[in-house]
């Protein structure tokens, strides 16, 4: 009985730690943090991976820091010169991209012109169904089956490039790919 409890009580979750100096207003991803173990009891006000990758920082964190969720905050902090653009798509033309997930946009042609990248390694913002509901039931990189399809894709667009991309969104002529590795 000891022993079950004593189990329970040290059995490892999953937390986020801060791989380096974080400011106030970065997103989190897996580019300044990393996947560590900690005891359970250890783990209470700590975010999940889950639920802190694509989220913005409140408050700046250190080196080695853990992740909390009261320092995460949901609202879109978006790049000095950019703005954000809401792209009515489809699962297919959404690529199943997910808030944090980078995207190429291509503007597809009226009557069946090849389409044109206009922008590479887009950061989506946000990912919303027909009720403007988050959508994010993403494990692995697989949609769960209790996800909703996207209706709208939030894209952070340099200023410049927004007056094109609302254009062709207006004419739902915007298909996203996701972004290789290699991309910023």
């Amino acid at each position: 009985m000891a022993n079950r409890k004593y189990s329970e009580a040290t059995q490892p979750v999953e937390a986020l730690r801060v791989k380096d100096f974080v400011a106030a207003g970065v997103e989190i991803g897996p580019e300044n943090t990393e996947v560590v173990k900690v005891p359970k009891p250890v783990s209470e006000g700590l975010a999940a991976p889950e639920e802190a990758i694509g989220k913005t920082a409140k408050v700046s964190m250190v080196k080695g820091q853990y992740v909390y969720r009261d320092a995460l905050e949901t609202s879109v902090q978006l790049a000095p010169g950019h703005v954000e653009v809401l792209v009515p798509v489809d699962l297919a033309s959404s690529a199943y991209a997910l808030p944090g997930h980078k995207v190429n946009v291509y503007l597809v042609g009226k009557e069946g012109e090849a389409a044109i990248e206009v922008l590479s390694g887009i950061r989506v913002t946000r990912c919303l169904d027909s009720e403007g509901v988050a959508v994010g039931g993403c494990k692995g990189g697989i949609a769960s089956p209790e996800s909703n399809v996207p209706a709208v894709v939030g894209l952070e667009v340099p200023k410049d490039k927004a007056p094109q991309v609302v254009a062709a969104a207006s004419a739902k002529r915007v298909y996203l790919a996701k972004a290789g590795p290699s991309q910023p």
